[in-house]
């Protein structure tokens, strides 16, 4: 059975907060042989009565360098926030983390792209 060249994803998570064990704040890990276009991620506060940040970012595995997107971005109770204004590019191996100041109140929905590499 053929690969498909492109298939559209949804990834969801609840948000954790740090310090973080290994890499339990990776959300999404490019497979080998993909690249990846995020088009949206939104997070939503679930509390209803406090206020919680968030933070997303890109981890490039082969560098060991982490870029944030969004850090420490306070979303309102009951409310949701995009924490990218445009489309993101993720390399085959590599990664997105996100984090919230609080446990299990924070509610990720990531929307990508998957595409075959060459």
């Amino acid at each position: 059975m053929a690969i498909p060249l492109n298939v559209f994803k949804t990834t969801t998570a609840i948000l954790k907060a740090g310090p973080f064990l290994a890499d339990s704040d990776v959300v999404y890990s490019v497979p080998n042989g993909i690249t990846t276009i995020v088009l949206m991620a939104q997070v939503a506060n679930t509390s209803e009565d406090s206020a919680h940040t968030a933070s997303l970012s890109h981890y490039d595995v082969g560098t060991l360098i982490r870029t944030e997107a969004i850090k420490n971005f306070e979303i309102q109770p009951n409310d949701a926030a995009g924490l990218i204004t445009g489309k993101l590019i993720v390399e085959q191996n590599n990664q997105i983390r996100a984090s919230a100041s609080v446990n299990g109140q924070l509610k990720l929905i990531l929307s990508y792209l998957e595409s075959l590499n060459g």
